[in-house]
């Protein structure tokens, strides 16, 4: 491996979460973000000759991983309208080229926040999120009405993003 392809390797180590995180706020799919990750990864290293080592990384590979996703879209039935799909990519491109130091905060603070949930509510969203199980599947496998998935995750979701932003918030002020 030369030295180029490890820096691309090492960059694209480094931001995986939120490369992963652009593609997948792009399809709303946790199963299809995997795949165009994976394909956007092979597409870095392809393309690692054009990278300008003096600019930043991440937007330069979210533009690639912008590529794949319109790629997959061209080929869907159920694409959204072309409005929608660059609205939907122009965001996550915005939210990924973000402080990366903001980033890491906000995904350690995550990290201790789920820790702190119930097991049976840290079970629920990974078998939602991280395994992409929907509807009534979710709910036979948490043992929970179909009906109050949504309002039981929109709690959670909630609950996480006040503890993410108090963590935050104390870290930035103990940094001052």
């Amino acid at each position: 491996m030369d030295e180029n392809s490890f820096q691309s390797f090492l960059n694209i180590t480094e931001n995986r979460s939120r490369i992963f995180a652009v593609i997948v706020a792009m399809v709303r799919d946790f199963e299809i973000g995997e795949e165009l990750f994976q394909e956007t990864v092979i597409e870095i290293l392809r393309s690692e000759d054009r990278f300008d080592p003096s600019r930043s990384f991440m937007p330069w590979a979210c533009g690639i991983a912008r590529n794949v996703v319109q790629r997959y879209w061209r080929g869907q039935e159920n694409a959204p309208t072309s409005g929608i799909g660059e609205m939907l990519s122009d965001l996550a491109l915005v939210t990924a080229e973000g402080e990366a130091d903001v980033w890491r905060r906000e995904r350690s603070a995550l990290r201790r926040c789920f820790q702190q949930l119930p097991q049976r509510m840290q079970d629920l969203l990974m078998l939602r999120y991280g395994h992409n199980i929907k509807g009534q599947d979710l709910a036979d496998s948490v043992a929970i009405k179909a009906g109050s998935i949504r309002t039981t995750l929109l709690r959670l979701r909630g609950q996480l993003r006040s503890c993410i932003q108090n963590r935050v918030a104390q870290i930035g002020e103990a940094n001052t």
